[in-house]
């Protein structure tokens, strides 16, 4: 009984903490720009880590789709640290750029200075307050500077016990992508932990493109328009759509009863970038109405949006222990504004989920508790006879281990996380529209089914085999009763010897 109270308490509690997180953050990112910054490793194991050179296309893809006057930089490091885009506004420069960002990218650094990367990248705005910022770091190895290993464990050190501190009280959440399980993997884990960002640990290096974007996602809190029978409803609010396909040929384009929208036409309001494993077509001021994909869109290809319309969900940690509860709030705001409507309905999947759940109303409260290890995508979209929103966040879910072991490892590393591709891939079809169709199926909710005893192992050990699997509670009024026991008889046994003394 006690623990149902606590439980319909916490979950009341979480409901309205996310609803008030929920409007600051859509008041906070209206009023300040995204800022982002990469660093690349070059050193020269990455020629084993990634020999197709995918970490090139990718940061090219990445400045792409930063929008204009957001904040960003990118930094190779290796040896030293070199900047290969300044530190500023993203404007017309960026596209100038995005050729040569895929051609400077290589493997030759001897050195992997990781320490002079994170205090670069953190600092890069100076003293200047730009609001949260986003350091998005790849890398393959450990840190490994001039000195040898002491000197190595001392930058380590310095990382854990100043560089981290310093990202946090700056509000800067780093990203840690490792493509090696030979990383040292508890430190890029910790830095993800401890400052808010996303880690991944990449199975293949050809996984770092959609991975990359699953963090620039984060720091843009993008927007994306939901599939539907391969259709798209863009409503007069958009004022830009980005299609972004990876690993296909097969051109993008649009189809409506009136005009197909493709990279062949002839428009000041269209752009097309293609790389080494992706397309992306970018359409400004879009013709408001219904689409059809002319191609099937895959597993990880996306339909970003710019919108003063957004689904606004509550920030949550994207790199969580599987004892965690995700709380989730979301609503369909203007500039911060709630947008009501009578027949809104949510949809929300969470990695694994053959059912998603199912909301209606004006807003969505709701929680997932025990969350599976491994990597998963939370989707969530909004349906209303106005406007169709979807978001999409990555969450890099690791076993539950007392915090204090994460740091104090030095480079034993964790088990692989599947990545997103792959576990995509289990549907052999990539039917997108029949997933986006079973998102109205039915609706769910995880409880624990049991409460386990939560004494020490230590404690455990020294019990009866019998009790060890009681429950905490049974144990405690155990205890209670034999010590009221035991000074009854201790009561009994010394009141006559005080009667004689008198």
């Amino acid at each position: 009984m006690h623990w149902t109270i606590s439980k319909i308490t916490q979950t009341f509690a979480c409901k309205i903490i996310t609803g008030l997180i929920t409007v600051t953050l859509s008041m906070t990112a209206t009023a300040n720009p995204a800022d982002v910054r990469v660093l690349v490793d070059v050193s020269g194991s990455m020629k084993k880590a990634d020999p197709k050179s995918v970490r090139g296309p990718a940061t090219a893809l990445l400045a792409a789709l930063l929008p204009d006057q957001s904040q960003g930089g990118i930094w190779l490091f290796g040896s030293d640290v070199r900047e290969l885009v300044p530190y500023g506004p993203v404007d017309a420069r960026w596209d100038a750029l995005r050729r040569p960002i895929e051609a400077s990218i290589g493997s030759t650094d001897r050195f992997t200075h990781m320490e002079s990367a994170l205090r670069t990248g953190i600092t890069a705005s100076g003293d200047q307050t730009t609001g949260a910022c986003h350091v998005i770091l790849i890398t393959d190895g450990i840190v490994d500077v001039k000195g040898g290993k002491d000197a190595s464990n001392a930058s380590r050190d310095r990382i854990l016990k100043t560089v981290l501190p310093n990202a946090t009280d700056r509000d800067c959440r780093i990203h840690t992508i490792a493509l090696s399980d030979q990383a040292d993997l508890p430190l890029l884990r910790q830095m993800a932990i401890q400052t808010g960002g996303l880690f991944t640990l990449l199975n293949q290096p050809g996984d770092l493109i959609p991975v990359m974007l699953d963090a620039l996602e984060l720091a843009l809190r993008s927007q994306q328009l939901p599939i539907r029978n391969q259709q798209i409803q863009i409503d007069s609010d958009v004022r830009q759509l980005r299609l972004i396909r990876l690993g296909s040929e097969q051109p993008i384009a649009l189809r409506s009863s009136e005009q197909t929208i493709g990279a062949d036409q002839q428009d000041d309001n269209l752009s097309y970038y293609s790389g080494a494993g992706y397309q992306t077509l970018i359409w400004s001021n879009p013709t408001p109405g219904r689409y059809t994909l002319t191609e099937q869109f895959g597993p990880s290809d996306r339909i970003l949006i710019d919108s003063d319309v957004r689904l606004d969900l509550a920030e949550l940690p994207p790199t969580i222990s599987a004892d965690q509860t995700l709380g989730l709030s979301a609503s369909i705001t203007r500039k911060g504004t709630r947008i009501d409507a009578d027949t809104r309905q949510y949809f929300v999947a969470f990695g694994a989920n053959v059912d998603p759940l199912r909301s209606e109303g004006q807003t969505l409260a709701m929680q997932i508790d025990s969350p599976a290890v491994g990597r998963s995508i939370l989707t969530v979209q909004s349906f209303d006879a106005m406007y169709e929103r979807q978001v999409q966040r990555a969450f890099e879910v690791l076993e539950a281990r007392p915090a204090m072991e994460i740091g104090s490892e030095i480079s034993q590393g964790v088990g692989q996380v599947a990545s997103t591709i792959a576990a995509q891939q289990a549907n052999p079809t990539g039917d997108k529209s029949e997933a986006n169709r079973s998102v109205t199926e039915t609706m769910t909710t995880i409880l624990p089914e049991t409460v386990t005893t939560v004494l020490p192992e230590t404690v455990t050990k020294q019990l009866p085999e019998e009790m060890r699997q009681w429950p905490l509670w049974q144990l405690i009024v155990s205890a209670l009763g034999a010590m009221a026991v035991v000074a009854l008889i201790i009561g009994l046994v010394l009141r006559p010897k005080a009667h004689s003394a008198e």
